[in-house]
Formats: structure tokens, C-alpha cells, sequence
């Protein structure tokens, strides 16, 4: 017993040392500023991250564009920002035609036992007439299980074919749904049964309305379709007053529907009842971004921009979309403002509206402010699961001042200690928005910085799901304080550095790249390659199109890169190998690519095509030495300019050619085109024969 005990107190007497060890590094690194030991004080002990949320969630709501909750909360938001002591405003972004508010909902069955039932309706789509009660009917009729966002024209004419079948059993059984529920076929995507947009891109928006207005003159309830757990509940669309949806849209949990319908098919009678209350309201309904401003006192002029949207859903309440990004936030903020903070460069905090409705929010406040743009020295955007910041990767231009920023919090929480790397690999920037505000910036080339993070959630629960509230943030308080500090830190010491970080050598400029990755595992090697397809067209696009589409499937990741340099670059360690490593001697490493994914267009024998523009007097070219083959230089191989045909060169990761090993798998090669001449490099067959019929003349 004793022994037990002892070793139990040199247990916890070890992690007390290494936790003021910890605590004591940090004190020493705040120590060079003030105000970064004050930041992490209040971090530690007068935390309010979640009280941000818990406003925005508990005490407004469903902040969709359009909503009084979304008004409101706005309102609040610069209110609240201003006891800060910061300057804030709104910022009109835009309007909707028709507002949308949600009171609860209620449903259960009556008969043929009482019992609750689990169910949504999408944003913009009808309640009930009050409490409404009546019988269930099934539509045979499918037309919802054929595609109908961004549906192929053969896929439009078979649900226009659909729907006059489903209309055609509706009409011809107008006594049996009158007064009733029908169930519909087909499994939700949360959308709106009658479409999300109006466009030509989504034949629901053309079509269901006609089978919809069926339903409705033959007296049905309401509709209901089956919806997996976590439901998804996302959104329709009311482009006028005059045309407000009059037939609720129930989503329902799949084992109540299917319950619901095994009855039903045995004959035997179920009623079920319904009280939703979606109220509308007449527009036009502004709509506004929130920003709060801590002026720089020497850069003013400079930026550095902490983002989170600040709409959600209205089905749930945005507690973990996007609340656990935007009060990380608005907390970082509210730290360095009170911790007495004068920084270098204007800190800028944005709540954007209407993330959810194609990054609205974002797109208006950078065209509000162009010459804002090349002011901004990073952009810091949060919008995922709730989790606790890690570390960073960052361009390696960037990496020594990271070190100094990042210095205080790396061991401020033992639990997540705080790790620094570098990103040797520039990324593409995304040519639309996608994924998140983040993606706005980037498109301008303005750099944003993306934080490792750690946590067990998974935010496939909450996602755009009834379960998207405040509740499932409160096992992971602790992880919301902790990034919330850091984002403080980070924030003030970028905004306090002596020059602004560079941009060069972040986003690859117009050209066509190889994005290789060797290896297993962990162990994987990734290179990245410019390909000279005008001086070397017909070798660089026989290498592309021997390699291209035999990628192999991606390494797992979340939702995507969020900062600069792009996708992660390996694939899973199980990946298929398209191509293997013959031999690393002689200055340089030999690969073929797998016959079975050579195409079948692709010529036996190249035509001669000497590269002028690149010659092997260097280290790190890459070449094609046969139709399948290629090479890649680890030392000057200047013979090689007679025999071969150089196609590129290395512009990221030539430090990891020692390390690859003949035989290692060639697992992917991904090629990124930057830039309208690169996209107009075909190397389909046609352009492949025309591109070898002008090397042939020429010789």
C-alpha cells in the first residue's frame, strides 16, 4: 500500500513540475511583452468565450440571413463589441425579398399508439395551419430520387417524366388525400422538397413546385420524407410575398417513417399530428456584416483580420456552426483589448453574414474595401468542430517570426502543447469561394493562416443538422478557452511584428504544377514540380496524361485546406500505387508510371523535342527519358540535355530526393493549373495527336 502510494505522489509531483515548468516558460516568454502576459492571465482566468455563444444561440436563436434572430444578433454583437471598447459597426452586405422567423414545432402520432416524433422542415417552406391532424397516405410516384441539384439534362427529362406520373396518381386519388399526410419517397438532403434556388441548376426549383400545387388542390396536409440521423435541415427558397410555400415540408427520422409506412401498407389506420409555426415576413430584410476594430498605432493601415460567420441554419442555433469559431473570436479580442493591448497594425474582428448562402459576407466586405486588400497581413478564419489549437504550419519565410509570435503559448496548456512547422509547399488559390470565408481572401491572394487543432467531435453530428446548438459545445469548454487564447496571442503578435509578412512564395502564380507524392505512410515524400508545356508540350503532356486521374484516394482530412499552401499532398497509406521507383543512382531517381494506367492514345515512341528552356546544369529537373518513364536530377547531369527531354523543375521539397528509395511506390501525382493558359493545355486525344503532328514538322 505504501509503495502505491508513493508511487502515486511521484506522479502527481512530476506533473506539477512539468506543469510550472510549462507555466514558467510561458511567463518567461510574456515577459518580453506586458501585454502578452496579461492576455494569457485573463485567458486563463476570466475566460468568456462560451458567454458569446451563449448569447448568440441561447438568447436569439437561429441566426439565418433574413431571420429577426440573425437582425438582432447583430445588433448585439456591435453593441457588445463596443464595451470592449472597440470601434464597430454594421456593414450592409445585401437584402432578401421574404423574411423567415421560426417558432417550435411539434408532431407525434395519435394513432395507432401516442408517440413524439422526430422531425424538422427546411428554412423557407410552410408551417401548419395551426394544429392540423389527419391521416397518411403513401405517393408511390419517385420523382425525388432522381438528381435534381445541378442535374444532367437526362436526369431533368426523367423527373419531368416522374412528376407526371407522380401528378397523374395524385389527381386520380384526390379523395384519400384530402385531409391527409403523404408520405414521399426518395431520402432527404435537407434541402427544401420544392428546391433551394430558382436557377436551371436545380430541377427540383422547375419541376416538384407542379407536383407540389397537385398535392395542394387535392387538400393534402403536408408531405413527409424519410432523413437519417443527425437530420440534416438546410434551406428553400421565396423569391416574392406573393408566392409563399403553403404545404409544410417534414423531414422525419427514418425509423419513425419507416414505421409509419409499414403500417400504412398493412392497412391499418395512422394518424399523425403536426404543429410548426414558420412564420414570414415581408421584405425587403437588410442584412449586414459585424466589424469591430482595434486601431494600429504605428501601421494603421496594415491589417491583420480574425474571421467567423455569424450565420446559421435556423433549424438549429449555431452553437458549433459557426460558434465555435466566432466566439473563439470575438474572445480574442475582447483579451487584447483588455489587456491594454496598442498593437503595431489594426486587429479587425469580422462577423460575416451569409456564409452559409455562398460566403456573401466575406466577397462584400473585400469588394466594400479594395484598397484594403493588399493591406491585409493575414487573414485568420475559424469554422469547424470544437477544438483546441495545436500548432501551425507556415511558409518558411514566415517561420522565424512565428517562432517569437508562438513563443508564449507553447506550453501554456500542457494538455496541448503548441507545435510550429513549416510549409514548404505553395498552394493554388481557389479560383471560387468554397469551404469557408477563409476561401474569399485566398482568391485575392491574401495569406491566410490555418491552425492545427485536436479534438474528439465529430462534426458531421452538428453540421447543418437539428443538432447544431450550445449544448454540444459544453464538453469542450475548455478546448474553446484555450483557442481563444491563442488566437489572442497570435493575433497581437502579428499585428505587432516590425515589417508585415511576406506574400511571395504562397500561392503558386500562373503555370501547370506536379504535385508528387512517394512513399508509405508517414514515410511519404512529397515533390512539386512547374511543367514547361511551351517549350515541352508533347513530353509534358504525355506525362499528364499517363498520370492524370490515377491519383489514388486522398489522405482523410476535414474540410479542407485553410491556409496557405494547399492540400496536404500524400494519400492514404493503403492508395494504390500508380507507378514504383526503378532505380536512385548516377545524380538522378528513375520512376515509371504502371502500364495499366498508361492510355491507350499515348504514342510508343515520342518525337524528338529538345528543351532548351531548361537545362540539367542544376539539380532538380524533371524529365521524360520514355513514353512511361521520367527522372528526376539530385545533381548537375548536363549530358542528360542530348539524350533527354527536361519538362520541369523542382520548386518545393528537392531536400526530400535523397531520401527516396528505389522501389518505393509512386502513390500519387496531382496536377494543378493555375491560370487560363495552363487550363487551355489540352491533352485529351485529339489535342495529343495535333500536339505530335507540330513536333513531327518541325523536325
Amino acid at each position: 500500500m505504501r509503495n502505491r502510494l508513493s508511487s502515486t505522489r511521484l506522479a502527481v509531483a512530476l506533473f506539477v513540475v512539468v506543469a510550472l515548468v510549462g507555466a514558467y516558460q510561458a511567463y518567461v516568454h510574456a515577459q518580453d511583452d506586458p501585454v502578452v502576459a496579461r492576455i494569457i492571465q485573463l485567458g486563463k482566468t476570466d475566460n468568456q468565450v462560451m458567454t458569446w455563444n451563449d448569447y448568440a444561440s441561447n438568447r436569439f436563436g437561429g441566426r439565418e440571413t433574413g431571420t429577426n434572430a440573425y437582425t438582432d444578433a447583430t445588433a448585439w454583437a456591435a453593441w457588445q463589441f463596443k464595451q470592449f471598447g472597440l470601434e464597430a459597426e454594421l456593414e450592409e452586405v445585401g437584402e432578401v425579398p421574404v423574411g423567415f422567423n421560426r417558432g417550435p414545432w411539434f408532431g407525434k402520432m395519435v394513432k395507432p399508439t401516442d408517440k413524439a416524433l422526430r422531425f424538422g422542415t427546411p428554412t423557407y417552406t410552410a408551417g401548419t395551419k395551426g394544429v392540423q391532424r389527419g391521416p397518411v397516405v403513401i405517393l408511390k410516384a419517385d420523382p425525388f430520387s432522381i438528381p435534381g441539384r445541378n442535374a444532367k439534362p437526362d436526369d431533368v427529362e426523367k423527373k419531368r417524366a416522374a412528376v407526371q406520373v407522380a401528378i397523374a396518381e395524385v389527381n386520380a386519388n384526390k379523395a384519400i388525400i384530402n385531409g391527409a399526410w403523404v408520405l414521399i419517397p426518395g431520402a432527404s438532403t435537407g434541402f427544401a422538397r420544392d428546391g433551394r434556388r430558382s436557377t436551371k441548376e436545380y430541377a427540383d426549383a422547375q419541376l416538384i413546385p407542379a407536383l407540389t400545387k397537385a398535392l395542394v388542390d387535392a387538400g393534402a396536409l403536408g408531405t413527409i420524407q424519410s432523413a437519417k440521423e443527425p437530420i440534416s435541415m438546410l434551406d428553400g427558397n421565396v423569391q416574392s410575398w406573393d408566392k409563399l410555400p403553403v404545404l409544410p415540408d417534414i423531414k422525419l427520422l427514418d425509423t419513425q417513417y419507416t414505421e409509419i409506412k409499414d403500417l400504412v401498407e398493412k392497412k391499418q389506420p395512422v394518424e399523425l399530428e403536426f404543429d410548426i409555426r414558420n412564420w414570414f415576413k415581408m421584405g425587403p430584410i437588410k442584412y449586414h456584416n459585424v466589424v469591430a476594430t482595434l486601431r494600429g498605432s504605428t501601421y494603421p493601415d496594415e491589417y491583420v483580420v480574425v474571421g467567423g460567420h455569424f450565420d446559421c441554419f435556423s433549424s438549429a442555433t449555431g452553437g458549433v456552426d459557426d460558434g465555435s469559431g466566432f466566439a473563439p473570436g470575438m474572445e480574442a479580442l475582447r483579451l487584447i483589448k483588455a489587456a491594454g493591448a496598442r498593437p503595431k497594425r489594426t486587429i479587425v474582428m469580422i462577423l460575416f453574414a451569409a456564409e452559409e448562402n455562398g460566403l456573401v459576407g466575406s466577397q462584400a466586405w473585400l469588394k466594400k474595401h479594395p484598397e484594403v486588400q493588399p493591406k491585409v497581413v493575414v487573414m485568420i478564419n475559424r469554422d469547424g468542430s470544437p477544438s483546441a489549437i495545436t500548432g501551425a504550419a507556415v511558409p518558411s519565410d514566415w517561420y522565424g517570426d512565428f517562432e517569437k509570435v508562438v513563443a508564449p503559448v507553447l506550453n501554456v496548456n500542457q494538455k496541448w502543447p503548441f507545435k510550429l512547422t513549416r510549409n514548404i509547399y505553395p498552394g493554388a488559390r481557389p479560383e471560387t469561394p468554397g469551404g469557408s470565408d477563409y476561401s474569399s481572401f485566398a482568391m485575392l491572394g491574401i495569406p491566410t493562416l490555418s491552425f492545427r487543432t485536436e479534438t474528439d467531435y465529430t462534426y458531421s453530428r452538428a453540421w447543418h443538422t437539428l443538432n447544431d446548438t450550445y449544448s454540444e459545445l459544453v464538453p469542450y469548454i475548455e478546448h474553446q478557452r484555450h483557442s481563444a487564447l491563442v488566437t489572442a496571442v497570435v493575433a497581437y503578435g502579428v499585428a505587432n511584428l516590425d515589417k508585415p509578412l511576406p506574400r511571395a512564395g504562397i500561392y503558386l502564380p500562373d503555370g501547370l504544377y506536379a504535385d508528387m507524392s512517394v512513399g508509405s505512410g508517414d514515410a511519404q515524400k512529397r515533390v512539386m514540380a512547374s511543367l514547361d508545356f511551351v517549350n515541352a508540350p508533347v513530353h509534358t503532356a504525355n506525362f499528364i496524361r499517363i498520370l492524370e486521374g490515377k491519383t489514388g484516394p486522398p489522405a482523410a482530412g476535414g474540410r479542407g485546406p485553410m491556409g496557405p499552401g494547399g492540400p496536404a499532398g500524400a494519400a492514404r497509406p493503403d492508395a494504390p500505387q500508380v507507378g514504383k521507383i526503378l532505380e536512385t543512382k548516377g545524380g538522378a531517381i528513375a520512376g515509371i508510371v504502371a502500364s495499366d494506367t498508361q492510355k491507350a492514345a499515348a504514342v510508343a515512341v515520342l518525337p524528338k523535342e529538345r528543351n532548351t528552356a531548361i537545362r540539367h546544369d542544376v539539380a532538380g529537373v524533371l524529365g521524360m527519358s520514355a513514353p512511361s518513364a521520367f527522372y528526376l536530377t539530385t545533381e548537375k547531369k548536363a549530358a542528360f540535355d542530348k539524350k533527354n527531354t527536361a519538362i520541369g523543375k523542382i520548386i518545393a521539397g528537392a531536400g526530400l530526393l535523397q531520401d527516396i528509395k528505389k522501389d518505393d511506390a509512386i502513390r500519387t501525382v496531382r496536377f494543378i493549373r493555375v491560370g487560363q493558359a495552363a487550363k487551355d493545355f489540352k491533352v485529351d486525344d485529339e489535342s495529343f495527336k495535333t500536339l505530335v503532328a507540330a513536333a513531327g514538322k518541325k523536325k
